[in-house]
């Protein structure tokens, strides 16, 4: 495998083998982990489309000759597909081709938010379609191997699995999560859940629009609103309330009181444990950390669940365990403080 050649006039060269008869094929630049994480997410929901994702997986990450013919022959039968959006830019289908014929013609044409609009344009989801519109627009900021992860991915629907094992009614009420970024895991959870609210409070005030962005769907009366907000500093009065100052869309701060039913914090890792200690006695809370040490953005790893339990004790314990993400361990709880 060889990397692609540039000529002199800034165009890609084939490559060939020595003989000239074979065209050699390109390493991808990019890894495309968000793959990953999508067939995770399509495998827990039982899609009926996983096989056909599983065959521009093969097609698109490792260049299978012939998962890339049967979906060439795919788009053959669909025929020709142009851009509404962008009517004064390439076809669809000349874009989609050439992503299937990437191994072999260059990866100039083929990168994260092309393969995904790929992906979406032929898998019937209404969650990766979110993240294929939502991606476009931020571009890099929207970083899908960040979100999209198979680590990320298996982690939202462990919790989701273990959450309804302890809400059987599945009713959540109010939720407050701490340290929630961007927040993609709230659609899935307005998916498997009844909610009453969900305020994400994030410190940083750049994930404020692309948070509530990706789940505009709820923003009508703030049943989902981001907040910019360090969580570690929210105290709650003798009625377990605390008081949040969202913003609307006019830039005006609107005090409101806000009583959770329930603490999502699956960023543990990346904080101290003071957002811990203020809640108040009796608070249900779901949290997740990891012992992922070698990440330089992690400042609060625990090394085992035994760790986990101490830093964070609970005085009444519905679940406890750890998943295994290849890459590193992930710790859950779920309980009352």
């Amino acid at each position: 495998m060889t990397q692609l050649d540039i000529g002199p006039n800034g165009k890609q060269i084939l490559k060939t083998t020595e003989d000239g008869k074979q065209v050699q094929a390109y390493e991808p630049p990019e890894n495309f982990f968000w793959m990953n994480g999508l067939e995770e997410y399509l495998t827990y929901i039982d899609h009926h489309h996983l096989e056909e994702f599983l065959d521009i997986k093969k097609a698109v990450m490792y260049g299978n000759i012939w998962k890339i013919r049967k979906r060439i022959m795919h788009e053959v039968q669909r025929g020709w597909i142009d851009d509404r959006d962008s009517p004064d830019s390439s076809p669809l289908s000349k874009e989609f081709i050439n992503i299937l014929l990437a191994h072999y013609s260059g990866w100039n044409a083929a990168r994260h938010r092309k393969i995904l609009r790929y992906v979406a344009h032929c898998i019937d989801n209404s969650y990766i379609r979110k993240i294929s519109s939502w991606s476009i627009k931020w571009q890099d900021l929207a970083n899908l191997n960040d979100h999209f992860s198979r680590g990320q991915i298996c982690s939202k629907m462990w919790l989701v699995d273990k959450l309804a094992e302890v809400y059987e009614d599945r009713e959540l009420g109010t939720v407050l999560h701490y340290g929630g970024w961007y927040a993609t895991i709230a659609h899935i959870l307005f998916e498997f859940f009844h909610i009453k609210q969900y305020l994400n409070l994030e410190l940083d005030p750049q994930c404020v629009d692309i948070a509530d962005d990706f789940n505009y769907e709820h923003l009508k009366n703030w049943r989902y609103k981001t907040v910019q907000m360090d969580c570690g500093v929210v105290s709650y009065n003798t009625n377990n309330e605390c008081n949040i100052d969202i913003v609307n869309k006019d830039g005006i701060k609107k005090p409101t009181q806000v009583k959770p039913d329930l603490i999502i914090n699956t960023s543990c890792e990346h904080m101290n444990e003071d957002w811990f200690h203020n809640l108040p006695q009796g608070q249900m809370i779901c949290l997740q950390t990891n012992d992922y040490f070698d990440n330089e953005q992690h400042s609060n790893c625990c090394k085992d669940l035994a760790e986990v339990k101490t830093k964070y004790p609970m005085s009444k314990t519905y679940y406890s365990g750890e998943l295994d993400t290849q890459m590193y361990n992930r710790f859950m709880l779920i309980g009352t403080k």
